[in-house]
């Protein structure tokens, strides 16, 4: 018996050889076959991706494709006011920047007085430097280049070359200046090249400022006939006597900054005011400052007119006054206006009354005089007619005789009447009787 199961597992143990590869290599098989579809679903994939993917475009694509007049900057569209979009295909409506503001592509660009989507918004405040400036005007001619009449135009490719070019050659002959700020060409004129322009000037804004920007000017003015006698060793050379330079003027104080980046409508509502050693542009309408307008139960609005304070209106209370500080109860309103309403209908009860009683008094005499001449039509008389009802001609009977033949020739004598005679008349009496 044991012999016998020997047998069976020596023969168990050799056919395990000739079974095993082929399930291994079964396994493998399929292993093989998902991966070569999973690498065809990949493959699919990348496919698909590769369609639905744009890359983007070069620039000179992107500044070809912005529409309705939009520029490419190099990374979008600037749209004209009315469009908007990543190419500037869709209509919006106009945006009117107000106040001085600018469109710029995508928004207005509000002046330092206002903010808000079109700048209607005017700012409580805002800092600007403690200086004052000045412009020094100088007149130089340049001998190294010859003029052109493109030079006259400041939009032209030869003139921001020549500005750029003197701006930096003037910022090295002033270096040494402190209060130098720039220049600021006016004018370009014939003969070689004559350059009018504007020497900017800072310093601190303190009460001798004058006097201190008089002195910087007479030193601009020796810097600038120093520079010009030299030998010419920069890009350009000058014409030493040609040299001109002029007084000092322009003054540009804190306050005059303010009224210039207020802009014209509101110039004259805008001042500075220093606080914390800080220089702040402010309005009347402006919290916190010696000038701030106390509106009390209002609040402060700077309109084109000048500023102006908004009366609130709570649950209780009416304000008014040019500073909103004169109140008034709702409820006293409400009463003196309810105690107006019941005397004036108390009034118009009266008269309803009075006039009433008029009509029916009015209504009684008229039925009084429409009895009467309903009487007297019946009885045939003319009201107020003297009638003899003892003899009336027009009643006949039977002893009537008609007086008309026996008075035809009647006359009235006269001859026994006194005309010096004076006759006395009582004198009539007006008696009022009742309808």
């Amino acid at each position: 018996m044991s012999r016998t199961r020997q047998a069976a597992a020596l023969c168990l143990l050799a056919l395990i050889p000739f079974f095993l590869p082929q399930s291994v290599a079964a396994e493998e098989g399929q292993s093989a076959r998902n991966r070569r579809s999973t690498d065809d679903d990949l493959t699919d994939t990348a496919d698909t991706m590769d369609t639905d993917i744009q890359t983007p475009g070069s620039v000179e694509d992107n500044m070809a494709s912005c529409q309705n007049g939009g520029s490419w900057n190099g990374y979008v569209c600037l749209c004209p006011n009315g469009f908007t979009g990543n190419l500037c295909q869709d209509s919006v409506p106009v945006v009117t920047c107000q106040n001085g503001g600018v469109w710029d592509g995508l928004k207005c660009q509000c002046t330092s007085l206002f903010y808000g989507p079109r700048c209607e918004d005017v700012v409580e405040s805002f800092e600007i430097e403690n200086t004052v400036s000045a412009a020094v005007e100088v007149s130089v001619t340049v001998t190294s280049q010859e003029y052109s009449n493109e030079l006259e135009n400041k939009e032209s490719e030869e003139f921001k070359k020549f500005n750029e070019t003197f701006t930096k050659q003037m910022k090295e002959i002033y270096a040494g200046i402190p209060e130098y700020e720039g220049v600021v060409i006016k004018s370009l004129r014939k003969g070689s090249i004559v350059v009018d322009y504007d020497v900017i000037l800072k310093a601190p804004y303190t009460p001798e400022y004058k006097n201190v920007l008089q002195n910087v000017s007479s030193n601009v003015r020796k810097t600038i006939e120093n520079a010009t006698k030299q030998q010419c060793s920069d890009e350009l050379c000058f014409d030493s006597s040609a040299t001109r330079v002029q007084n000092i003027s322009d003054f540009v104080t804190p306050n005059d900054t303010c009224r210039l980046q207020a802009g014209k409508e509101y110039a004259d509502y805008i001042f500075s005011e220093t606080k914390d050693d800080k220089v702040h542009c402010i309005t009347a309408c402006s919290a916190g400052y010696k000038t701030s307008l106390d509106c009390h139960y209002g609040k402060c609005q700077l309109q084109r007119s000048g500023p102006r304070c908004l009366c609130l209106t709570t649950d209780t209370h009416w304000y008014s006054g040019e500073t909103c500080d004169w109140g008034i109860q709702k409820s006293l309103v409400y009463g003196l206006v309810g105690a107006g309403v019941a005397v004036l209908l108390v009034i118009l009860v009266v008269l309803a009354v009075f006039s009433m009683s008029f009509k029916r008094e009015a209504k009684r005499q008229t039925l009084k005089v429409s009895q009467m001449q309903q009487w007297n039509e019946e009885e045939g008389r003319t009201p107020g007619a003297i009638h003899n009802v003892g003899f009336d001609h027009s009643e006949e009977g039977e002893n009537y005789v008609h007086l008309g033949s026996m008075y035809s020739n009647f006359e009235a004598s006269l001859s026994h009447i006194n005309p010096e005679e004076k006759i006395q008349i009582q004198r009539p009496e007006i008696v009022m009787t009742s309808l």
